[in-house]
C-alpha cells in the first residue's frame, strides 16, 4: 500500500495535510487531518473507468466554508440531541444549541472543525484529538481516534476509539456523501438497508423513541429499490425531512459485532458498495438540504439529492431515550466501533 502526504494548507494556525492511500489496483482514497475528513474514493465502474464517488472539494477552503459536514468525522455526538440537554447520573448538562434549540453533530465547534494530529501507518492514516472537559458543554476530557485503512480488495475500514475521564455521551461517525455515478442526481441509484424497523421523528427532526416497522412504508428498503422510488410520497416523515433523513434500527443490543447494514449500486455505471458496521443504527440522508458555498470537485455547486449518506451510529437523541443501546462512555472503558465499506462492480 502506498501512502503519500502533501500540504493541503493551514487552519487555525496548524498545518493541514492531504493523505492519499493507493492499493495495487491503482484505486485510492484520500483523507485529511482537518476534521479527520474522508475526501475521495476513486474506484472503477464495470467498464474499468475510474471516478471519484464522494462529494467534496479540491482545496481546503471548500471544507473550511462547508456547512454540510461533507466527508467529516462528526462528534462528539453525531446527529441531534433534543434541547441540547441531557442528564447523566443525576447531573444535568447543557451543550451548544447550534440548531436551536437542539444540538447537531457535536455543537457549533464540533470535532469536524478541528485540526487533528496524524500518523501514517502501513495501510492508512491514524488521526487523534483531545477534546477538553466542558468542550461544547460535554463533560469529561475525551481522547478520540479515527483510523482509516484501505486494502487491495477496495475495502475501507474506519475505526473509531475514545476514552474519557468522566461519564459522557460519545457517538462518532463519518458523514460521507456518496454518488456512485460520480455526479448528478442519485434518485435512480438503488439501495438496500438491512433493517426491519426505523425510528420516527417528531418536530425538529428529533428521534422520538418510537420504533416503527418499515413494512408498508416508504422506508422499506429490505429489498433493493431506487432511492427515488418513494421519496416524494405524502408521508409525514418524508415531508418533515424533505426526503429521507431517518435512522434505521439495525440491532437492539450493542454487542460490538460487525454486520452488513446497507448495500447500494448504480445500474448505469455498475459501481456498488457494501457497508458493514458494529453500530446499532444507520441513518439515511438524501442530501435534502445540501448546498455548497464553493464549487465541488467537478466545478459545480452541490444541490439537493445529489448524494446519499449512510451514517452508522448510535440512535440520534439517545442520551435522552430509554430502552436504546447506551451511548454513555465511562472512565476505564474504551469506545470502539468500526465501519467497513467495500467498493465493487455489478
Amino acid at each position: 500500500m502506498e501512502v503519500k502526504a502533501i500540504n493541503f494548507g493551514e487552519a487555525k494556525g496548524k498545518k493541514v495535510e492531504l493523505f492519499t492511500i493507493t492499493n495495487k489496483n491503482g484505486n485510492s482514497i484520500a483523507v485529511t487531518n482537518y476534521g479527520a475528513t474522508w475526501v475521495s474514493a476513486v474506484v472503477p465502474d464495470s467498464r474499468g473507468t475510474k471516478d471519484d464517488v464522494l462529494l467534496g472539494f479540491s482545496d481546503l477552503e471548500g471544507y473550511l466554508t462547508d456547512t454540510c459536514y461533507i466527508g467529516a468525522s462528526v462528534g462528539r455526538f453525531a446527529n441531534r440531541i433534543e434541547n441540547a440537554h441531557f442528564v447523566i447520573d443525576g447531573a444535568e448538562y447543557s451543550i451548544t444549541p447550534n440548531v436551536a434549540p437542539n444540538c447537531l453533530h457535536g455543537g457549533a465547534d464540533g470535532l469536524n472543525f478541528r485540526v487533528w494530529d496524524s500518523k501514517i501507518e502501513p495501510d492508512g492514516v491514524r488521526f487523534s484529538i483531545l477534546s477538553p472537559d466542558g468542550d461544547q458543554g460535554f463533560p469529561g476530557e475525551l481522547k478520540a481516534c479515527v483510523r482509516y485503512r484501505w486494502n487491495d480488495d477496495d475495502k475501507l475500514v474506519i475505526e473509531f476509539t475514545a476514552e474519557t475521564d468522566k461519564a459522557t455521551p460519545v457517538n462518532l461517525t463519518n458523514h460521507a456523501y456518496f454518488n456512485l455515478r460520480g455526479e448528478g442526481k442519485i434518485l435512480d441509484q438503488k439501495l438496500k438497508i438491512h433493517a426491519d424497523n426505523f425510528l420516527p421523528m417528531k418536530d425538529g427532526c428529533i428521534v422520538s423513541g418510537e420504533i416503527a416497522p418499515v413494512e408498508g412504508t416508504p422506508y422499506d428498503f429490505r429489498t433493493p429499490k431506487p432511492i427515488g422510488a418513494d421519496i416524494d410520497k405524502d408521508h409525514d416523515q418524508l415531508v418533515m425531512g424533505k426526503g429521507y433523513d431517518e435512522s434505521f434500527l439495525v440491532k437492539t443490543v450493542d454487542d460490538g459485532k460487525l454486520q452488513v447494514v446497507a448495500e447500494a449500486c448504480d445500474p448505469e455505471s455498475g459501481r456498488a458498495l457494501v457497508m458493514s458496521s458494529t453500530y446499532p443504527t444507520v441513518h439515511l440522508y438524501t442530501s435534502n438540504f445540501l448546498t455548497s458555498v464553493r464549487a465541488g470537485k467537478k466545478g459545480s455547486k452541490y444541490g439537493e439529492r445529489e448524494a446519499f449518506c449512510l451514517e452508522a451510529q448510535y440512535s440520534p437523541n439517545s442520551p435522552n431515550l430509554k430502552d436504546f443501546p447506551s451511548c454513555i462512555l465511562r472512565p476505564g472503558k474504551t469506545y470502539s466501533h468500526v465501519i467497513e465499506i467495500i467498493f465493487k462492480t455489478l
